[in-house]
Parts: C-alpha cells; structure tokens; sequence
C-alpha cells in the first residue's frame, strides 16, 4: 500500500518510536549491579529466601535480572569484586532457608554453566560465571555440592575454551580442600571427580591449549589423590604419563608423586619400572637444564648467534687455564674459560623440587613405591631415593651448574641391584602380559 505523502512523516515517527520501544524492551533493566542490590525486587527476592521458598518469579529475576550483570559492559572494570558480592548478597547462607538457599543455587548453576558454555560470550564474563559457580556455597558455610557435577564436567571437557576448564578446577579444588579441612573422606565427592580429572591425564592436551593445557593436566595430578580413589584404573594413566617421553618434565614429576600416593597392593602399579622411570626422568631433567644454560652462555660468547653444539659436548679439561674452542684459534676472543656457564638460580631450586619430588614418590615415611618392593629391588629403590634426596639439598643450598652435574653424577653412578625377590603383586592381580625385558629391575636400561 502506497502511503500518502501527507502521512510519510507520522510514518517515520512511528516506526523511530516503535524501534525505541524494541530496544528498550530488549535492553537490560539495570545498567549496574550497584542499581540491582537497590532496586525494590532485590528486596522482595531476599524477603522470599528468607521466609522459604523459590517460586517462579525468584527464579525468573535471578535469570534475567540478577545474574546477567556479569555480562553488563558498565560492571566490567569490577567485575571480580562485583561477582563476589553478588554471592553475598543473593546467595547467602546466613540470611537464607536451607531449602531456598539449595533452589537459588540450583538455578544458579544451571544458569551459570549454560551461559559459561556460550562460545559467542566474551571470555572474562564466561570464566566469572564459572567461577561464580564454584564459589556458592550450602547453609553449613561449605561449598555446595549440588555444583560439583556441573564442574567436574566443564573441567574434563575438551570443546571448553581452557580459560572456562581453569576456572572450573578452581571451583573442584575448593570443593576437595573443604572435604580434606573437614578431616573426613567424602566418596561421594571422589567418585564424581575422580573419573573426570583421569580424563584430563589421559588425554593429550589440545594444541591450541598451550601452556594452559599442561597447567589443567599438572593441576588434575596434584587433585587426583585427594579423591581417595585407588584402583587400578586411577594407577594405570599416571604410570603411562610418567613414561612419557614427548610430555613436560614438570608434568611427568607430578604423575610421579600422584602415582606414588595410589600405589598400594591393590592399585597393581609396576612399582620396579616406574621406580625406573623416575631414575631416567630425574637424569633427563638435569641433563636438560645443563645442556640449556652450556648453550646460553655459548651464545652470548658469539655474540647471540645459535650454537651448532652444547658447550657441554666439547672437549673440556678437569684442570687448568682457558681453552681454547677448536676451530677458533688461540686469541683472547676465542677462548672460554673452565669456569662452569652460569644458571639461574630459579633454574637449580626448580631442579632440586623435582629431585626432592622423585624421592618423596619413591620413599617418604611408610608410603612410596619403595613400599611395594622386596629385597634388592628395595634396596636400591631406597638408596635412589637418599641420593635424590642429598642432590636436592644440595641443589637449593648451591643452585649453581657444578652442583646440578654433581647431583647428575650421582644419580648416574648408582649401581644396578643383583638379582632378587620379584615385586610384591597381590594375590590373583597378575598383570595379563609379561613385563618387557628389565622391567623388574629398577635402574635397567629403560632409565638411562
């Protein structure tokens, strides 16, 4: 229909006028969260939590009032500050009926995880909501564990941006932190963490994850033991990531000490090959980090240009002057001197945590895989263990590079055991394959 030209300006303010509308219908009724906790709604909602009872309309402000400022660009700047408050004020446990309290967390978490899933978001709202879900709490003042489900899934789950898991884990270690505060094992909470977190070790971390990737695999080990869960299936991932070559050697050292606190008779870990395996690991990380600073200094001596091999590898003298580099002449500029190359010292105290670690894993009151062996296996297994132990100390008190290739020596020099009794292995726990060769001996070629 052909409008009159008349009515063409009537026209255009109606529809300037009905687009106004539609925008203010679809724009958020509160600028701030500052506006919410004032406004006559909060009061009422608060009213309703105390009294008993979340009916629709309490679930509805919470859905499209309350929670949503997470989102809003004007609480951006605050919003950590303003995601605390918002637990204070709306999900409060002293100002609350338990019944309620559990109803409002409940949609929360719903709420929460589902926009924290949103892909489209921005990531900092998306990693508040997760946090936020984390942090609710139940009327005992404890983490509330109606969230732990919805956590222990965004944590092992591999679609989620890695900024959303960490935060996710945050919310799972502050749940097993509660449970070991309380002095109590709570299996209910370990038989919901337990299988997601062996996810995570399992897993190869995402390419694109990073550095955050390793961080939720190291994470996941430091948690696993607190979840009280020792089988055989618990046991069997971390074995596999502690020989893991192509891993981190902080990833691996961690698999090691969870490894080492669900090794029991019945977790049927291969306490001889993983004890192994720690050696190898213990002269890899040393052997990496000399070799690292020989090429440093190197470098700097040319002048920033790359090295075609690790000082380390050229002819070096136990005594005297300078030496010279072959190839290079005799003259001042071409010479370094016996001088070891220096370290940082974070470098050589990181070292000595891991050698103290692989010790502790192997011997460390009455746990350990010490613990699972007999005999000679044992014995040297314990002997491993003290010179870990001494190069640890000896490394934090002096984390220099002639300290870290004493500390490497010593490890190498300690002496395959003779023959003894097999490793303890629980009656009908017999492993459904034979061992590969040396895997019975603790310091076989496998750890060199």
């Amino acid at each position: 229909m052909r409008v009159p030209r008349t009515w063409q300006p009537f026209v255009v303010f109606a529809l300037a006028w009905s687009g106004d509308a539609r925008g203010e219908a679809d724009a958020p009724q509160y600028a701030s969260w500052a506006k919410v906790e004032a406004a006559p709604e909060t009061r009422e909602y608060l009213d309703q939590l105390r009294k008993g009872g979340v009916d629709d309309k309490a679930t509805g402000f919470l859905q499209r009032t309350a929670l949503p400022q997470l989102a809003e660009e004007g609480n951006r700047k605050s919003i950590e500050r303003i995601r605390k408050r918002m637990r204070e004020v709306m999900f409060n446990e002293r100002a609350a009926d338990a019944a309620s309290l559990d109803a409002a967390n409940r949609t929360a978490v719903e709420w929460l995880t589902a926009q924290a899933r949103n892909a489209e978001a921005e990531p900092v709202v998306r990693v508040n909501e997760m946090l936020l879900v984390g942090e609710l709490r139940g009327k005992d003042g404890r983490p509330w564990p109606g969230a732990v489900p919805s956590l222990a899934a965004a944590t092992a789950d591999p679609k989620l941006a890695a900024a959303v898991r960490v935060a996710a884990m945050a919310g799972l270690a502050r749940h097993l932190e509660a449970a070991r505060a309380a002095g109590a094992a709570d299996p209910a909470l370990g038989q919901q963490v337990a299988p997601k977190l062996l996810e995570i070790v399992a897993a190869q971390p995402a390419a694109d994850d990073g550095p955050a990737g390793e961080w939720l695999v190291s994470r996941a080990l430091d948690m696993l033991p607190a979840t009280g869960q020792t089988t055989p299936a618990s046991a069997a991932p971390l074995a596999a990531l502690l020989e893991d070559a192509a891993r981190p050697i902080d990833v691996r050292v961690r698999a090691a000490a969870a490894l080492a606190l669900l090794a029991t008779p019945e977790s049927k870990v291969d306490a001889s090959r993983a004890v192994t395996a720690i050696r190898g690991l213990a002269i890899t990380a040393l052997t990496t980090d000399i070799t690292a600073a020989a090429e440093r200094a190197l470098s700097r001596m040319l002048g920033g240009q790359s090295s075609p091999a690790p000082m380390m590898a050229m002819p070096q003298r136990e005594f005297g002057g300078p030496r010279g580099i072959p190839g290079m002449g005799d003259g001042p500029g071409a010479m370094i001197t016996d001088m070891e190359p220096p370290l940082d010292s974070l470098v050589g105290r990181r070292d000595a945590w891991r050698l103290m670690t692989l010790a502790n894993a192997i011997q460390a009151r009455d746990r350990g895989l010490a613990a699972l062996l007999l005999g000679d296996e044992k014995a040297a297994a314990e002997k491993l263990a003290a010179v870990l132990r001494e190069a640890a100390t000896n490394l934090d008190g002096m984390p220099d590079t002639a300290t870290m290739k004493e500390a490497l020596a010593a490890v190498e020099r300690v002496a395959k055991p003779a023959a003894g009794p097999a490793r303890t292995t629980p009656a009908g726990a017999a492993d459904d394959a034979p061992a590969p060769a040396g895997a019975n001996d603790p310091f076989g070629a496998a750890g060199s």
